[in-house]
């Protein structure tokens, strides 16, 4: 069962609303832990007990930890901090990557795929990087004391297999959501109202574009005939245009669904294709993973011995900004070769986080050289010439990050990008319906897009698009919400014979 299926939004969520309502406040936050094993099970009963393994592991590692704080030993909890995490991230270690290290030991000493060395083929959890990281920024949290350690294993349960989040997130700090989680807030109209609304809109990107876009993508990206010249191009374009519309979708679905039970989730994209560097896109772009990493791994890389060695050290011997750039380069390395591999155990998913630590070094680096031509050229760095070009520039960056993202090797990609510069870039026939979508196909996704541009645009300049929806007359409220149906029924892509496209990051 999964989010965008009729069952879900006509059957199971309006269930659980029902039982949730009913129930006194105190104990909702139950009929949330029920509807959360619920929707797990759906995929996989047996596999449940890797979340409730991690909840163990994270219930009693917190226990521990505050149990020391009050006796004030430090050292201890570090200890404790770090076998706790360590328990953690080796079930995720072994199920998901397991088989890639063996992989590549193969390879490298020439061995059969027989004995210890051979392929464990484990079927992964569903969620378990998004719970793992939740259960490891808990802990984190407990021993910061953000938080306090939860007393009760089913509470923390419910946060780390809460049902919208489980599958794609977003990652969402125990801190900030046991309020709302917990707090048993009532259902109301206008909540369903905006929930449904931001619901179907989700579906309606996942639906109509992303979906209708995909067999052009896996044609482009074949690896029995991989893009060439200006196919390249468009295999880029259209899987950036994919992935987007596929995830921010299901993020859609999950604020949405989150908020008809009162539970405000954070967002997970601001409109990333307005940014105008690398940095900056990631600011706005699967924005919890970002806050995740550099809450638990920038800050605290920063803030290690090592770093303040070479603050003293650089004191007197280097220049602030080449002081900077190595601090910088020492924070942001983990960080991003831990964000590659969070992708998957793949080798274009690890170049990919090193491919962005090189970027984002690259303009760190050379920002006083930009702002020095900018200034001797007497322009304005926020000027809309200068921001244009600064927003194409990044557009570039991100085209070749997706592009080497989802090919299906290394070579492959480079292969592909090779071609840019050694094939024709003859345009190709992409209205005969030859890439797997005919002529209808583009006009409803150049549509869709159209329409989400203009969503977009407003949101960037601070409007509530949701929140002006909910003041206008009602009538016109359920006219916009048919509309959204009929959209969905009419131009969606479901049912006998469609070759159902999985959502892209519930398999990272």
């Amino acid at each position: 069962m999964v989010y965008y299926k009729l069952v879900f939004g006509i059957a199971f969520l309006p269930i659980i609303m029902i039982m949730y309502q009913l129930t006194p406040r105190t104990k909702r936050w139950g009929v949330l832990l029920i509807a959360n094993i619920i929707f797990y099970s759906t995929f996989s009963l047996r596999r449940i007990v890797y979340p409730v393994a991690a909840c163990g592991i994270a219930y009693l590692t917190g226990l521990l930890l505050e149990y020391l704080q009050g006796k004030k030993n430090k050292k201890a909890g570090r200890i404790v901090l770090t076998c706790g995490i360590c328990a953690l991230l080796f079930v995720l270690l072994h199920v998901k990557y397991t088989d890639f290290f063996f992989d590549n030991i193969r390879a490298l000493f020439h061995l059969e795929e027989k004995g210890f060395f051979a392929p464990r083929n484990y079927l992964l959890p569903l969620g378990i990087s998004f719970y793992t990281m939740q259960a490891i920024g808990y802990l984190a949290d407990v021993y910061w004391k953000k938080t306090g350690a939860q007393k009760n294993p089913a509470r923390l349960l419910c946060y780390l297999l809460f049902f919208p989040t489980v599958m794609e997130g977003p990652i969402a700090p125990y801190s900030q959501m046991k309020e709302s989680l917990f707090g048993g807030a009532s259902i109301t109209a206008e909540g369903v109202m905006a929930g449904y609304l931001r619901l179907g809109w989700g579906v309606m990107k996942k639906l109509v574009i992303a979906d209708r876009i995909a067999p052009a993508v896996a044609y482009l990206f074949d690896e029995q005939r991989l893009a060439s010249g200006f196919g390249v191009v468009l295999a880029a374009v259209l899987f950036t245009v994919m992935e987007y519309m596929d995830f921010s979708g299901c993020m859609d679905m999950v604020c949405g669904i989150a908020s008809i039970f009162g539970i405000e989730l954070p967002e997970n994209f601001k409109q990333p294709f307005l940014a105008k560097n690398a940095s900056e896109f990631w600011r706005r772009w699967h924005i919890s993973l970002g806050v995740w990493f550099k809450t638990y791994i920038f800050y605290p890389v920063s803030m290690s011995s090592m770093a303040r060695k070479w603050r003293k050290f650089s004191k007197k011997k280097v220049s602030a900004h080449t002081s900077n750039m190595v601090l910088s380069a020492m924070a942001l390395l983990p960080v991003w070769l831990c964000n590659g591999l969070w992708h998957g155990p793949k080798w274009t998913y690890v170049f990919y986080g090193i491919y962005y630590f090189v970027v984002i070094l690259a303009e760190l680096c050379l920002e006083p050289v930009g702002d020095a031509m900018l200034g001797r050229l007497h322009l304005q760095k926020e000027s809309r010439a200068v921001a244009a070009v600064r927003m194409l520039k990044t557009w570039i960056i991100i085209l070749i990050g997706e592009l080497l993202f989802e090919a299906p090797s290394l070579q492959a990609g480079f292969t592909m990008l090779g071609s840019l510069f050694t094939k024709s870039s003859a345009l190709l026939p992409i209205a005969d319906g030859s890439l797997g979508i005919d002529g209808r196909d583009w006009a409803i996704v150049l549509a869709g897009l159209l329409v989400v541009l203009v969503v977009n645009l407003m949101r960037e300049r601070g409007r509530n698009v949701t929140g002006e929806i909910l003041r206008m007359p009602l009538a016109f409220r359920w006219t916009l919400a048919l509309v959204l149906v009929c959209v969905i029924l009419i131009f969606g892509l479901y049912g006998p014979g469609y070759q159902e496209v999985d959502l892209i990051y519930a398999g990272f």
